[in-house]
């Protein structure tokens, strides 16, 4: 067990450790800044200490550091300039950062931190007091979300059925997720060695501090929730808590059967977020996701699909022709309730990162949002794949199928609501292309 001084960690208080600092505030923050419009509970929610001197800052401004102990900073590869213009601002003893971008890159934190945490986390004392300037989280799953410094009316998911002004929440019951061998494009096993499930009290525990919030909607963010092997478990946990509120998860068909299904159905599930990933590649995850989605239709479960464009794949007319073809019989063959299409980001760790480093730079972490085609140099190209990133979906959504087959589209949900926006700001835009729509 690691010492300081003549205590353990489970001993040590943050005092201890900063006797410099006995007044000030401890802030939490996240880069990029919180987005109010797609936002869940950040999980450096869960990072922040008890107390009455924790703060969470959704705006990342500027302090005076004589005022505050000490900035719990999380950071993703989308805010590392952020991070980077607001750390040099300030005193870099008092500064703690974590998160995927720290796990993946440390060396580019050094000169900006005093601790740099790799891997998940929720102790902070106890990792601030192993040795080192970069060091491994230490998770004890101990701690709830400081969600009496988060407003969940923050929250804004678009999903089908959810109106602008019901209450959504999140919460995790694991992290990580077993698949082997893992998707080639996919970054968890970087921040997560293997899945490992949060103590069933915890999460029970959890589900019964959600319920002060009336949530309409709960998403449980787990990579892989019905991979646990006592997932049913830990549904009826949550279930039995929020017996009205509608759950979403993350699940994949190979892990899905009628009985399973059927459970998931008697205790809340209103929607499973499946993997299609690349329509054009097979994954073992997928052998049996046609009749998994059965399955889920036949239960009055929706499913929510997103799919991946790999921009390199498509750069000719006659290539992104014959990828979006693919997709859309793909999307007509399942009749999925929901679709989210992301370009392809290449993580450094991952299987496809060797075909992918050289056309990744540092200039090209803000675009690490699923919605930048960033590989492709060509400003003109990557505005046209933008373009037809939306199109494609744009048109399953107000196809006769999807409205008369699968559900009405225009029903003033968070979806019908997003795509509309998406719509008043891409077809102005893109009138001059309008002759190569399908």
């Amino acid at each position: 067990m690691t010492e300081y001084g003549t205590k353990t960690w489970r001993d040590v208080d943050f005092e201890d450790l900063f006797p410099d600092r006995k007044k000030g505030r401890i802030i939490g923050m996240t880069f990029p800044k919180t987005d109010t419009h797609l936002a869940l509970e950040p999980a450096i929610l869960t990072v922040l200490p008890p107390g009455d001197k924790v703060e969470f800052d959704m705006l990342n401004r500027d302090y005076n550091d004589n005022d505050v102990k000490c900035y719990l900073c999380s950071v993703y590869i989308a805010g590392m300039d952020e991070f980077v213009e607001w750390a040099l601002k300030h005193d870099k003893r008092k500064i703690i950062v974590g998160g995927y971008h720290p796990t993946a890159f440390p060396e580019d934190f050094v000169r900006y931190a005093d601790k740099v945490v790799q891997g998940p986390c929720d102790d902070i004392w106890a990792t601030c007091v192993i040795v080192g300037q970069v060091v491994r989280g230490v998770v004890s799953n101990k701690n709830l979300p400081r969600r009496d410094l988060y407003d969940v009316k923050n929250n804004y998911q678009i999903i089908p059925d959810k109106k602008p002004d019901d209450v959504v929440v999140s919460m995790n019951t694991s992290a990580g997720c077993n698949m082997n061998p893992p998707c080639d494009f996919c970054c968890t096993p970087m921040m997560y060695e293997r899945l490992t499930s949060r103590p069933l009290e915890t999460v029970q525990k959890e589900a019964e501090s959600l319920t002060r919030y009336h949530p309409k909607f709960l998403f449980i963010r787990d990579e892989n929730f019905t991979m646990q092997r006592d997932w049913r478990e830990r549904l009826d946990a949550i279930h039995s808590n929020l017996p009205r509120t509608k759950i979403y998860l993350f699940a994949s068909a190979n892990t899905l059967n009628k009985s399973t299904v059927e459970f998931m159905a008697e205790h809340g599930v209103y929607m499973a977020c499946l993997g299609l990933e690349d329509p054009t590649v097979e994954y073992g995850k997928n052998e049996r996701l046609g009749e998994a989605i059965v399955l889920l239709k036949q239960n009055k479960i929706m499913t929510y699909l997103s799919f991946i464009v790999d921009p390199l794949k498509i750069v000719g007319r006659e290539e992104g022709e014959a990828f979006y073809k693919t997709l859309m019989k793909r999307l007509y063959e399942l009749g999925p309730e929901m679709i989210c299409g992301n370009f392809l980001m290449p993580f450094k760790g991952t299987k496809i990162w060797d075909r992918y480093y050289q056309f990744v730079s540092p200039t090209d972490y803000k675009h690490y949002t699923t919605k930048e085609p960033f590989l492709i140099r060509n400003p003109v190209v990557r505005e046209k794949m933008k373009f037809f990133l939306f199109w494609y979906q744009w048109q399953y959504y107000i196809s006769y199928f999807y409205n008369q087959k699968v559900r009405k589209f225009e029903t003033g949900d968070t979806l019908h609501l997003r795509f509309l926006e998406l719509y008043k700001e891409f077809i102005p835009r893109y009138e001059r292309i309008w002759d190569v729509r399908p």
